[in-house]
Formats: structure tokens, C-alpha cells, sequence
């Protein structure tokens, strides 16, 4: 990394305790944050932010177990905020130029809850990801890269069933670094700090390149090269070859942005000749079940470049590090390439493929509920829309009352959107008697009738019932329990009243 890079680049390793699973659904509890340099030293104290909970939400039971956090406990918490304040305090955070966001598997969970959680509060979901040298990084999946490249550079604990494990706290274990409390938002962010800046010791340069390769400029010009690439399949990491497959890009995908279409060049490529509309459907993605039965999958590779693949150029590691991960030489991949370059009048068609197996994929969605605070990705709207959100945000509670009927959106569901960030902040402020009443439906809807898939009180106490016997013996757990429990009696009595 260059010297001006070191100087304008800060770390913030980030982690969320959330109530549930499900990044879109669920909210978080707790938020915790330590800035480095680019050279790992830290910068400030630590951040710890505590969010309170919404009464149009039940959270699950079996998350405070985990966390040790409950609605009752946060109710304790001194530096809790209400959930404006708290992702305003995470949106400043992670807006300040030369931040790079890094997290444990960021990507597939702690990312989403940000995105959603500015969406909710009416904050640019995207804005901290790019601009002014800012950027995010994931380093699980590098985790995985590392394994599969160079797998002396850390110890790797094994589970139960004699695979790797690549859990933050038994990766830190693993290697003696120090993680105090696991499933707290701060102690996983230093872990993660800690985990990142051993590597960095033994491995810099390989650091340093995946931090470049995860841009997503770079991502692209790497897959418009159209030359051989090793890929590292974050879903085949336990196989013989480390999760390695040999690729060759071959085109975007005509439906999913960012996502590039492979073929894996452990497969003859003159087969894309004869691939029909009959095999997109029945053999692009092919289940277990149907794989046990004969069914061959298409040796395609689908790539999301947002998710940060780990990709490299040139083959020629199979044949100087990688003997004994692949059923072939160098050679074998570079001669599939090459029949690739030579059929590439066959791409259009396979585009027209994908085109058309999309198309028909996305009647699916047709008829799906909105629940307009999870709409975010499906969800287009003109960017003076955006404008009337980020200075509706301005606002005092009392002016957002007024301005709420004039504020002049493009579509519905925004209006519905703000209403419901009013109602989830400052209900006593900023609801009238009209808007109160559509607010309490729509709770009605959500918790009652479980509206777009939200966890009903039904399932809520159901949950607790079962994980009541499954700790029957355990009281410290029991009493977890109980207070979630007090919590949801208390916010049913409100629907009984």
C-alpha cells in the first residue's frame, strides 16, 4: 500500500448483535466499531451503540440466547438511542472519507442490516459503500482465499465432523489472539481487527491485493479480460480443491446486474454448443436430490461481483502450488480456454438463454407483499424523491407531523415508508389521530396476521415454549427467556386492550 493510501485510509472493523436471522427483517440490538490505520493502529475508543426496539416488530428468542441481549435489558442500557439516532451515529461513522467498513461476513448478513437500517431511517443505503476513497471489505470470504492459496499462513480448527472451521471465535482461539466475548458487537469487531492484522504480518502482500481486487472497478476490468481466472467458491471450500475452480468469464448476465456468467474449465466447453432452453430450465441449478438421481448440473459459474469474489489471474498455480487439488494439469484449463475464444459466436445465444429463463423467474414476484421498510432492493425512484428523504430526515419531530401530508413523493410506499419512521421514533410526537390509526393496523397486520412474512405473536411465544423445554435444566438461559417473554405479554396486552 502506497504511503498516500496509508495516510487517507482508516479501517472500521464493525460488528451487529441483531434479534433475528434475517438481515432484512430482523433489527439490531447492538452496534460496535474500532477505527485503525492502514496500519492497524487504533484510532479513538471503541464504539458501542445500543438501538431501542420498535413495537411493530417481535424479535426471536432463541437470538437473545446467543447475544445475552433482551428488549427488557436495552431498556437498561444507558447509551441506547432510538433507532434514528443510532444508524445516524453509524451512517457518520462510516460516511467519514478514506473509510473502509470491514466486517466477519459482512457481506451476506452485517451489510444487509445497514442497508436496511438506513433505508428504514430514511438515510442513502449505498453512500458509505463508495466515494471520497471509501469502501467495504468482507474478510471471511478472504479468509477463504487464504486457506485455498496459502493455507500455512494461520492454524485452522477443525469441527466435530473433521472439517475446517472458520468461525471468527474458533479462528481466534486457533491462533491466540485475544476474543473475550463472542456474539458482542465490539469484541468481534477487534477480533476481526486482530485476525486481519496477523495476517497482514505473514501475508502483506496478498492483503494488500485483496483489498484491490474487492473494488469493484477492478472486479470488472479482471472479468472483461475474458482470459482464465481462479475463482475461490466460497461454497466447496471443504472439497479436495479448497474451494478452487478454474474459470473463464463469458458474459454479464442479461437479468442480474453485476453478476458475470462462467464456465467452469474443468468442463469440455464444446458442450455450450448444444445447451437448449429446456436445459437452462431443468439443469442450471439442480437440487441434491436430483443430483443423486443423475441429473447432470451445466458447467456454469455464476460470479456476483458484489459479493467480492476472490479472483486470480492465469492458471499456472495448479501446476506450481496446487498439485494434488485438481483432476488436471495447466495445460487441460488453457486448451478449454482457447476452444472458448473460438466458439465466442455462441454467446449471444446462451444471452438470449439467460434472458429468457429470467423472464420468466421474475413472475414470481408478481404478487408479493409489500412491506415497504424491506422493499429497498426492489424499490426504483427518481432521485428528487431521495432529496425529499434525506431533508425530511432535517426536520424536528413536530415539522415532519406537518410536512408529511405536502412532502410530495413519486410513489405510495415512500409516504408509507416516512410515516412509519416517524411512528417507529416519536409516536407521541408526530402521529395525529388518522395516521396513529394506520399505524396501529398496520402493526395489527404485521404481528397478528403476519404480514409479509413477519413473526407473528403466534410464532413468537411458540418459540419460547419450545426453547423453555429444550433449557429446562439451564436457568441462566430460563431467565433470558423470561424476560423476552415479559416483553412480548407486555406488547400483546396493547393488541387486547
Amino acid at each position: 500500500m502506497t504511503q498516500q493510501a496509508e495516510n487517507n485510509t482508516t479501517y472500521l472493523w464493525f460488528d451487529y448483535e441483531t434479534f433475528g436471522a434475517n438481515a432484512i427483517k430482523d433489527r439490531p440490538a447492538q452496534f460496535g466499531a474500532v477505527r485503525t490505520d492502514a496500519s492497524f493502529n487504533v484510532l479513538g475508543r471503541p464504539i458501542i451503540l445500543y438501538s431501542q426496539l420498535a413495537d411493530d416488530y417481535l424479535p426471536s428468542a432463541g437470538a437473545s440466547l446467543i447475544t445475552g441481549i433482551t428488549p427488557m435489558t436495552l431498556l437498561e442500557e444507558e447509551n441506547v438511542m432510538t433507532e434514528s439516532d443510532f444508524a445516524e451515529s453509524i451512517y457518520q461513522q462510516m460516511i467519514k472519507p478514506g473509510t473502509i467498513s470491514i466486517g466477519f461476513n459482512s457481506i451476506s448478513f452485517d451489510d444487509t442490516v445497514t442497508r436496511f437500517l438506513f433505508w428504514r431511517n430514511l438515510i442513502p443505503p449505498y453512500t458509505r459503500e463508495k466515494g471520497e476513497g471509501r469502501g467495504r471489505f468482507d474478510l471471511f470470504p478472504f479468509i477463504k482465499a487464504l486457506y485455498a492459496f496459502y493455507p500455512d499462513t494461520l492454524n485452522w480448527p477443525k469441527r466435530e465432523d473433521g472439517f475446517v472451521s472458520m468461525k471468527l471465535e474458533n479462528l481466534s482461539k486457533a491462533n491466540g489472539l485475544s476474543h473475550e466475548h463472542a456474539h458482542d458487537a465490539s469484541s468481534d469487531a477487534y477480533a476481526t481487527m486482530l485476525l486481519a492484522k496477523l495476517i497482514c504480518q505473514k501475508k502483506p502482500k496478498i492483503w494488500e491485493y485483496a483489498l484491490t481486487i474487492s473494488r469493484a472497478e477492478n472486479l470488472v476490468k479482471l472479468m472483461s479480460e475474458q482470459a482464465p481466472l481462479l475463482y475461490v467458491d466460497p461454497f466447496r471450500t471443504h472439497e479436495r480443491s479448497r474451494g478452487l475452480r478454474p474459470v473463464f468469464p463469458l458474459m454479464e448476465s442479461p437479468s442480474i446486474k453485476g453478476t458475470w456468467v462462467c464456465w467452469d474449465l474443468n468442463a469440455d466447453p464444446s458442450a455450450m454448443m448444444t445447451i437448449s432452453a429446456e436445459d437452462m430450465k431443468t439443469r442450471l441449478f439442480v437440487k441434491a436430490e436430483d443430483r443423486e438421481k443423475g441429473v447432470e448440473p451445466l458447467p456454469f459459474v455464476m460470479i456476483n461481483l458484489k459479493k467480492q469474489p476472490f479472483l486470480v489471474r492465469g492458471i499456472g498455480w495448479v501446476d506450481k502450488n496446487g498439485k494434488g487439488l485438481f483432476d488436471h494439469d495447466a495445460a487441460y484449463f488453457l486448451a478449454n480456454a482457447q476452444k472458448i475464444r473460438e466458439m465466442k459466436d455462441r454467446i449471444p445465444a446462451l444471452n438470449s438463454l439467460f434472458a429468457e429463463l429470467a423472464e420468466k423467474d421474475s413472475q414470481r414476484f408478481d404478487n408479493q407483499v409489500v412491506i415497504p421498510e424491506e422493499h429497498l432492493y426492489f424499490n426504483n425512484f427518481p432521485f428528487s424523491d431521495r432529496d425529499k428523504m434525506t431533508n425530511f430526515r432535517k426536520l424536528s419531530p413536530m415539522e415532519m407531523a406537518e410536512r408529511l401530508p405536502t412532502i410530495g413523493y413519486t410513489k405510495d410506499e415512500l409516504t408509507r415508508l416516512t410515516l412509519y419512521f416517524m411512528a417507529r421514533n416519536w409516536p407521541e410526537e408526530t402521529l395525529e389521530p388518522d395516521t396513529e390509526a394506520q399505524w396501529r393496523k398496520y402493526k395489527m397486520q404485521k404481528l397478528v396476521n403476519g404480514h409479509g412474512g413477519s413473526r407473528t405473536f403466534e410464532e413468537f411465544f411458540s418459540e419460547i415454549d419450545e426453547l423453555e423445554k429444550q433449557y429446562a435444566d439451564d436457568e441462566a438461559k430460563l431467565q433470558i427467556l423470561e424476560e423476552v417473554r415479559e416483553y412480548g405479554e407486555n406488547l400483546l396486552a396493547d393488541y387486547q386492550g
